[in-house]
């Protein structure tokens, strides 16, 4: 039976109409519980970490004494102010982005060879820069339009001579809105241009309907990736919002403000959630009752020559953070931590190729050393994260994909667990893993414990999407090889980034042991005077993180959807 038929059939159809009403249960469900293990888990935890916790007011703000409700209340409309502009941006440039690869592919269709290198060319010009890790697009932005050009301000949220000034506003949210942006809006263009170049309808109202449900869904879906990377870019771009409060929060082991924040991210989250739920429903409404817009094209021998062609480049370069593994092992480690307070900043020059840092350590050893260190910790927490991932993944989404009631029921009580830990974004969880962790010691245990259990559930929601969207022929093989292969590939991706942010941030692992998020932390004040630092060090994360998504990418598209690729940022 073909997908067409299948969704026009009243046991799909009944699915369909309870797939919104059913979500909405388990979300709340999932708010439930997630609010209990903040303050009944947590609380204890982070209580057991500080010495001086048991007499304190958990009401009240331990480093300024006053009600932390207050506190979240000031901060939340600034928080709020950088989604939203960023969600608005991050619409706009996906229709761009969709039309755009839909225009290459009917090229390709049409030229062959010519057309597909265009789409490769294309692919790595928007999918690089989109896959950037965030702290690095932020430190590029500040220094070319801040810094070298002068065009906006470095950060805050206004400057004082022109205080509530609307310009003034808007100055300082573009580089901190267009950041936060381009990974979301891409990751939800491939996933639409891949349904609309795989996918043939005959274009009418409803399907263009259908289509827009579809993005809104795809961008709101994604509204823990959202505030993940805005703790970051609000660390970045001194934005005083909800991100920097809790940074703040946790360095000051105010432990009472960093559970209001974790309690006001959960409650943004489930708005987002639900949004995304019923965009989702209603696309599927309406999608039902067309039944043309699920009739597949046929590739081309060509198309299928130049998609092997395309895994095949981006397996190869993976070669790049193998490469910068080999270097850091070949760094003396007396080199990474001499200090000679003489040079400090100095540029590049023969002994110092990349420059010094603020204490006069060479930045070509502390980068290289940090590539391996940073990369060493990601590997271990992703091939730990890799099993409970593939079998959770693999199991709701058999379930999933048999199209019933009852087996889309069962497959999310199954994923009740994940989609609770998902209320938390990723680098809110790791600050609270890397609290413990300073008190307890062993940093780097507590950090590779963090980034197992913050990527595992968004990873089984990556392969439960994978199985759904598995073609008929050669299922297994393409699940078992290119599924399992594009998963860890994926989380690789994920767990670079949030290993370089929680670094950055200072959560992660502590000086003097250099990491990549470490070393531009320490270049942040220096910008100005370390711009080969800071390129040397956010190119060498760009080709590892490009390199990851890249391959992980090549790999998706063995299946009918891109969408398992968005979910790795939720």
């Amino acid at each position: 039976m073909s997908e067409s038929q299948r969704l026009s059939t009243p046991a799909d159809r009944s699915v369909t109409w309870a797939q919104f009403p059913r979500r909405v249960i388990l979300l709340l469900v999932a708010y439930g519980l997630v609010s209990i293990l903040i303050t009944g888990l947590l609380r204890p935890l982070l209580a057991g970490a500080s010495a001086f916790s048991q007499s304190q007011n958990w009401e009240l703000s331990w480093r300024s004494n006053e009600p932390v409700v207050e506190l979240i209340a000031t901060r939340t409309p600034n928080t709020l102010l950088l989604l939203s502009t960023a969600f608005g941006l991050a619409l706009l440039l996906a229709i761009i982005a969709t039309f755009a690869g839909i225009i290459v592919h009917r090229l390709e269709q049409a030229t062959g060879p010519l057309g597909s290198a265009l789409k490769g060319v294309g692919r790595v010009g928007c999918l690089v820069p989109a896959t950037t890790p965030v702290v690095v697009l932020a430190l590029f932005l500040i220094y070319y339009f801040a810094f070298q050009h002068k065009l906006l301000p470095v950060g805050g949220s206004m400057s004082p001579q022109a205080a509530g000034s609307l310009s003034d506003t808007v100055q300082h949210l573009i580089l901190p809105v267009f950041t936060l942006a381009l990974l979301p809006g891409v990751l939800a263009a491939q996933a639409l241009a891949r349904e609309m170049t795989l996918f043939q309808a005959q274009p009418s109202a409803r399907v263009w309907l259908a289509r827009l449900f579809k993005l809104l869904g795809l961008l709101l879906g994604q509204v823990g990736g959202w505030l993940t990377a805005s703790i970051v870019v609000e660390t970045a771009f001194s934005w005083p919002g909800l991100g920097r409060l809790a940074v703040d929060a946790t360095a000051a082991r105010d432990y009472p403000m960093l559970l209001g924040v974790l309690g006001t991210f959960a409650g943004i989250i489930l708005w987002g959630r639900l949004a995304a739920e019923l965009f989702r429903w209603l696309e599927s409404l309406v999608r039902i009752r067309v039944p043309t817009i699920n009739q597949q094209a046929t590739p081309s021998l060509w198309r299928k020559t130049a998609r092997r062609v395309w895994v095949v480049f981006t397996l190869f370069i993976l070669i790049a953070p193998l490469g910068l593994v080999v270097a850091g092992l070949s760094v003396d480690s007396a080199e990474v931590l001499a200090m000679d307070v003489q040079a400090r900043n100095a540029p590049p020059s023969a002994d110092h190729p990349w420059g010094t840092d603020s204490i006069g350590r060479d930045l070509q050893a502390r980068i290289l050393r940090g590539g391996l260190t940073t990369l060493g910790i990601t590997t271990l927490a992703t091939v730990i994260a890799l099993i409970p991932a593939l079998a959770g993944g693999a199991l709701t989404g058999f379930l999933a994909s048999r199209g019933k009631l009852w087996a889309d029921s069962l497959a999310d009580l199954l994923l009740l667990p994940a989609d609770m830990l998902m209320f938390i974004p990723a680098v809110a969880g790791l600050m609270v893993f890397m609290t413990i962790g300073i008190t307890e010691g062993g940093g780097w245990f507590w950090l590779v414990l963090g980034v197992v259990v913050v990527v595992i559930p968004r990873a089984m929601r990556v392969y439960q999407t994978f199985w759904t969207a598995a073609p008929e022929t050669r299922r297994w093989l393409v699940l078992g090889l290119f599924g399992s292969g594009a998963l860890l590939l994926g989380v690789m991706f994920s767990g670079l980034g949030l290993v370089v942010a929680v670094d950055f941030l200072g959560l992660g692992i502590q000086p003097p042991q250099p990491t990549l998020g470490g070393v531009l932390a320490d270049l942040r004040s220096f910008l100005a005077l370390q711009q080969t630092g800071l390129f040397a060090a956010g190119y060498t994360l760009v080709v590892c993180a490009a390199a990851f998504y890249l391959s992980a990418d090549a790999l998706a598209g063995f299946f009918h959807s891109k969408e398992p690729l968005a979910r790795l940022n939720e």
